[in-house]
């Protein structure tokens, strides 16, 4: 089961997951009304928020990451590393475009 666990992977999908799961607690949260999730969104880009929004979201990866490293969990913290670089470049892209 440790094995399972120790999975780069697994640390990737929850490193890309997680961003996802925040920015839609974020939306319940904070946003009321008509609108839906992907209204929100294309506001966001709208607006050239989005890379903000973005950019907070990834935060929880750092706890997560940790979580991994003091759990010795070695690959899934190098899986969550690599999706936190990939939610990095797409903020930059998001930044130099807008």
């Amino acid at each position: 089961m440790s094995r399972l666990k120790d999975n780069q992977i697994i640390g990737i999908i929850a490193g890309l997951l997680l961003p996802l799961l925040i920015t839609i607690l974020i939306y319940n949260l904070r946003y009321f009304g008509g609108r839906t999730y992907f209204d929100f969104i294309e506001t966001l880009i709208t607006f050239h928020s989005f890379g903000k929004l973005l950019s907070l979201s990834v935060l929880p990866n750092l706890l997560l990451f940790f979580i991994c490293i003091w759990s010795n969990w070695l690959r899934m913290a190098r899986g969550v590393l690599i999706a936190t670089i990939i939610y990095g470049i797409a903020t930059i892209i998001l930044a130099l475009l807008g």
